[in-house]
């Protein structure tokens, strides 16, 4: 196994856990968690569902964790709001060598910026 198959396990296994956790105590009409996986990056998503259905009525990314090949480090962003295609470095830990940081961040949101609407 290559080292980035090896960090895209990681990443994976720790935003499906992530996830995961966000899910168990949300009510579906607040939004759910996800997230996309690409080569060495993640997208977290939240889901907004109608107050009666069960079927996902639309998406908007929230977070992007990448691994940066350059910088031996990690890279989280934020969406740019008037761009939908372009990221922004999150202001608070755009990089770290830590995983378990940058994660942590995105699970406890403690800016409010990423779960919120």
């Amino acid at each position: 196994m290559t080292v980035i198959s090896l960090l895209q396990r990681q990443i994976e296994s720790r935003a499906q856990l992530i996830c995961k956790l966000r899910n168990q105590s949300m009510p579906a009409e607040l939004g759910k968690a996800s997230y996309e996986s690409r080569h060495n990056e993640v997208t977290f998503i939240k889901q907004h569902f109608l107050l009666d259905s069960s079927h996902c009525d639309y998406m908007n990314p929230v977070a992007k964790v990448c691994w940066s090949d350059e910088l031996t480090l990690w890279q989280l962003f934020l969406p740019h709001h008037s761009e939908p295609e372009q990221w922004l470095p999150y202001p608070y830990l755009a990089q770290s060598t830590d995983l378990t940081a940058i994660m942590r961040e995105i699970e406890k949101d403690p800016k409010a910026i990423f779960w919120v609407d």
